[in-house]
């Protein structure tokens, strides 16, 4: 009969190293579901991003829209109150009303300039910044990934001792016994 005077403890050992792993386990299921959510958001961050950018731009077209209007309705303005010249002495006739065309048709360029430049590029600019701080929010809801740590150390088996253990008991039991038969 062999006995293993580390029995306990290797069965304890073995208690403690199944209950590591399924901690383990459900750590890492609980990660593997942070990034399938991670990577949900970061498409969703990426869809919004493109909304953005194409609203801008669709702003950007209707003011550009707007504005070829603008010159447009000045330039229909002009040809309607023309006037004929009929030949008389004044140089400058008509001038007056052609540049007040060629003003509008300059504020209008300026503020068309002024969306597709600098105001389109300050708006891609927040929408980076925002973008990119969705990003970073949503990696940092994934945390870390989870570790295992140290090893369960299995203690040894211990026969000898197992063995010594039942020698020890015999010889005490044998002990008591001889102290029982002796006359005394």
């Amino acid at each position: 009969m062999c006995v293993d005077a580390n029995a306990g403890a290797r069965a304890q050992a073995r208690a403690q190293a199944r209950a590591k792993d399924a901690q383990y386990a459900s750590e890492s299921l609980k990660f593997w579901n942070r990034e399938t959510t991670l990577e949900r958001r970061q498409q969703e961050n990426v869809i919004g991003l493109s909304r953005d950018q194409s609203d801008a731009y669709a702003q950007a077209l209707t003011t550009i829209g707007k504005g070829r209007q603008t010159v447009e309705d000045a330039t229909r303005a002009f040809f309607t109150t023309q006037s004929v010249d009929e030949g008389g002495r004044s140089r400058t006739f008509g001038k007056k009303k052609y540049l007040a065309l060629l003003a509008k048709r300059s504020e209008v360029d300026s503020v068309i300039d002024t969306v597709l430049g600098r105001n389109l590029a300050y708006t891609q600019q927040g929408m980076q910044r925002v973008f990119q701080s969705k990003q970073a929010a949503a990696r940092e809801a994934l945390g870390i990934r989870p570790e295992y740590g140290a090893p369960v150390m299995m203690p040894p088996t211990n026969r000898l001792g197992g063995a010594l253990q039942i020698a020890s008991s015999l010889v005490g039991i044998g002990s008591g016994i001889k102290t029982i038969m002796t006359p005394g």
